[in-house]
């Protein structure tokens, strides 16, 4: 009995490494060194470009992060149908909130404030180790970055495949595009600056004068 849990745990091991090797070094090297400049101790500012199509129906838009530590804020703005569309969330250290605009014409908008010591995953995250969520990957030179394309997820919540550019100077993140279920979805840097004041990621109410509170 013990020979034969060691066999599987020697297999699993085989496994894991055999997943492993279809990530080459100088990928999970440059990924490495993009969540370094990423997470830059003094704060990231940083604005993207967002285009997201689903047949013929397309969306276009903007997102401006403020990343500190734990501490994020962002601000999206999406064009959809001729109408500009805007939502803010935040995460102070110790809460959270969102800021929802009615879809309705007439209705009310919202603001969720959540008690919470962790930030909840957002659409607009951008994970810097998928090296361990993709069983494969491949790496080129496409002008000034390094394109990297991910594929085989492990998880069946993941696209099936990514694209991620990281500038090859910098090490910065510069764009994200991947295909699911017949929609395309596209962030593109435009401008990233460091250094983020704390005051920044401070909650104030009194923004959203005439939005419903929800607490949670």
């Amino acid at each position: 009995m013990k020979k034969m849990k060691t066999i599987m745990l020697l297999m699993l091991l085989m496994t894991a490494i055999g997943m492993q090797a279809q990530i080459p070094s100088e990928v999970i090297e440059v990924m490495k060194k993009c969540d370094e400049k990423m997470k830059n101790p003094k704060g990231l500012e940083m604005d993207m470009d967002i285009h997201m199509k689903y047949l013929v129906f397309s969306m276009n838009g903007t997102v401006k992060c403020y990343q500190k530590g734990d501490k994020n804020k962002e601000i999206t703005t999406m064009k959809v149908l001729g109408k500009e569309v805007k939502q803010e969330s935040g995460f102070d250290g110790t809460q959270e909130w969102e800021f929802k605009p009615s879809e309705k014409k007439n209705g009310k908008d919202s603001l969720i404030i959540t008690a919470t010591n962790q930030k909840s995953k957002s659409d607009n995250d951008i994970n810097f180790d998928m090296d361990k969520d993709y069983k494969k990957a491949t790496m080129k030179l496409k002008g000034a970055n390094y394109e990297i394309t991910f594929s085989e997820p492990i998880s069946k919540d993941s696209p099936k495949k990514i694209t991620i550019k990281v500038n090859k100077e910098t090490y910065y993140f510069y764009e994200m595009s991947f295909k699911e279920s017949g929609a395309t979805v596209r962030m593109t840097v435009k401008k990233i600056k460091i250094g983020v004041d704390d005051k920044v990621f401070k909650f104030d109410p009194s923004q959203y004068p005439t939005a419903v509170v929800v607490r949670k």
